[in-house]
């Protein structure tokens, strides 16, 4: 069957968001802003790049939902401030030119950031230059107080600058991730111990986000089973915990589930179904729609990919054979991206092996 013909090239649509196809662009943090948050045009011009290679929805790289707690480096992209809403406003009116979708990612590094707070106090290991990492503070009612705030503005900001959705980012053990976490949370009040009360802040901030936005403006959750200190990580040991987790987001407010996996064909829980993937099991739980991602067209996972080994090209169709199966409605394209801003086209046409291999030196320079 000619890739032009699969339902990834499709067009699709929820609520207000209409998509020219199923390709998602994933969020990728790439750490070249400007040191006061402010997006520049070098990072317009590679959104408007992937858009004018006909990428369905770009979701932007993590953006700090503030300037306390939520950014690991200056230089990450902020959505704070009028400045940045207007450069982040540049990038959405190049990407809707170019007749694409944009929803921005809004991020709190929480116990991972150069300022960190989390569930608890708690002290990282040293960097791998050796130099420490700033002790982790844990969170206090007006902490509380002032993220959700922050996460009611960023998203009040993402529809007063013409957004199409936009993500929350609770993988990855950054703040709502480390929430879930039963390693990060050992918390005693409300919001730490059973399974319940780890998910209680999260939902807070989706619950929040969804009054700001409104009932019709789609609202995704970005989540995963591992972090990025902790690769083997399972915060979800059966079906049973997948369902109340996902089952919770979508009654909060959630329209679409991200579902990060470092390989979307994964099995997730081989001794309930050896052949269902983690996205499949939610889409499956939850009744909402589903983005898969996770090595889309490369061979090495994320965790390799940015050593000495090579990576090559891999043959995108197990990926895109997700739609057909019903396990996924939208496939989220990462670093083959980066490597190929025409990625999209290329596929559609039949010509993968035509692509671009990534390499971890594109991620210099904006491409």
């Amino acid at each position: 069957m000619p890739f032009k013909d699969i339902l990834a090239f499709k067009p699709w649509s929820l609520k207000s968001m209409t998509l020219r196809n199923r390709i998602v662009m994933a969020p990728m943090t790439r750490r070249k802003a400007a040191e006061d948050g402010i997006a520049t045009d070098e990072i317009r011009q590679y959104y408007e790049r992937r858009a004018q290679g006909e990428v369905g929805l770009i979701i932007s790289e993590g953006t700090g939902i503030d300037g306390v707690h939520s950014f690991d480096t200056a230089t990450v992209p902020r959505f704070e401030t009028p400045e940045q809403h207007a450069a982040w406003k540049r990038v959405v009116d190049s990407v809707h030119e170019a007749g694409g979708a944009f929803a921005p990612q809004l991020w709190h590094c929480g116990r991972l950031a150069s300022n960190p707070i989390g569930p608890c106090d708690d002290q990282l290991s040293d960097r791998p230059d050796g130099t420490p990492r700033p002790k982790i503070r844990g969170m206090n009612s007006d902490d509380f107080k002032q993220v959700l705030n922050a996460y009611i503005s960023a998203a009040t900001a993402s529809i007063e600058m013409g957004c199409d959705a936009l993500e929350i980012h609770g993988a990855h053990g950054y703040l709502l991730d480390s929430f879930l976490s039963p390693s990060n949370n050992t918390r005693e009040d409300e919001y730490g111990g059973s399974l319940e009360n780890r998910m209680r802040f999260p939902l807070e901030v989706v619950r929040a986000v969804r009054e700001a936005v409104g009932p019709d403006f789609p609202v995704i959750y970005r989540f995963s089973q591992w972090k990025v200190d902790d690769y083997k990580e399972l915060k979800f040991q059966n079906s049973s915990e997948l369902s109340q987790w996902v089952l919770a987001l979508r009654d909060a407010g959630v329209d679409i589930l991200h579902v990060s996996t470092r390989d979307a064909n994964d099995v997730a829980f081989e001794d309930e179904d050896p052949k269902k993937t983690l996205a499949g099991w939610s889409r499956d739980l939850s009744l909402l729609p589903v983005i898969a991602v996770g090595k889309v067209s490369v061979t090495l996972p994320m965790d390799k990919a940015y050593g000495e080994v090579k990576d090559t090209v891999a043959d995108p169709w197990p990926k895109l054979k997700l739609l057909e199966d019903e396990e996924a409605d939208l496939i989220a394209v990462g670093r083959a991206l980066i490597a190929n801003p025409n990625w999209v086209q290329t596929v559609r046409d039949g010509h993968w092996q035509d692509l671009t291999s990534f390499d971890k030196s594109l991620l210099a320079d904006l491409h």
